[in-house]
């Protein structure tokens, strides 16, 4: 623990500092591993809310987004020395995540198909779940056609639920930049889904039942 405050805090750090502080010192002495193995745990406590939002929001499934979410981190592990971040982590693992949780969600639906069944219904209108499902998938497309800037705060606040002070923690960006990026990634999405022919009220659903 010295060896990770001697850096300083977990909290105080970069995601950069903190991949450096991770993949340089954990082939050390103990005391050393212990500060890497912190530096990651802080790195998966300031991001895993996002990457567990991306998972279900794919996948639909709270145990297929677990064994996603476990892969993205993975994922990172693999490759944290050749990582390049411009001070946050986050778009990265964001890629990854989105990635990760759309080649699971093929290899699902090949199951499926060989199996000959079809996805679970949650009411008794299996009409109904089939259109909010396709709805669904819509506002997932088009987030994720969305630049990074615009679809990080759109992800966090407006799906997950986070306040404009956890999504800047989350993104290292200003209150003010998450509230306008926030604001024009709502109108860009809201403008994407319109052009498919998606009614504002069927947007808000879609977007209110996006992690469902």
């Amino acid at each position: 623990m010295r060896a990770l405050f001697a850096a300083g805090t977990a909290t105080g750090l970069t995601d950069g500092e903190l991949l450096e502080l991770y993949t340089a010192r954990r082939a050390e002495s103990a005391e050393a591993a212990t500060a890497a193995e912190m530096a990651f745990a802080a790195l998966v406590d300031r991001h895993g809310a996002m990457v567990w939002g991306v998972c279900h929001r794919v996948l639909g499934d709270a145990h297929d987004a677990e064994d996603a979410f476990q892969a993205t981190f993975l994922v990172l592990v693999r490759k944290a020395g050749s990582v390049r971040v411009d001070g946050c982590v986050g778009r990265w693992l964001y890629g990854v995540a989105h990635r990760v949780a759309l080649r699971a969600r093929s290899e699902a639906e090949r199951r499926r198909a060989g199996l000959g069944r079809v996805p679970p219904t949650s009411s008794d209108d299996p009409v109904a779940d089939v259109e909010l499902r396709d709805l669904r998938n819509a506002v997932g497309e088009e987030l994720d056609r969305l630049p990074a800037k615009y679809r990080c705060p759109v992800e966090l606040c407006h799906l997950q639920g986070m306040t404009y002070d956890q999504a800047t923690r989350q993104l290292s960006w200003p209150v003010a930049t998450v509230k306008s990026r926030l604001t024009k990634g709502r109108l860009k999405l809201r403008a994407r889904l319109a052009q498919r022919g998606l009614a504002p009220s069927a947007v808000a659903v879609g977007a209110a039942s996006a992690l469902t």
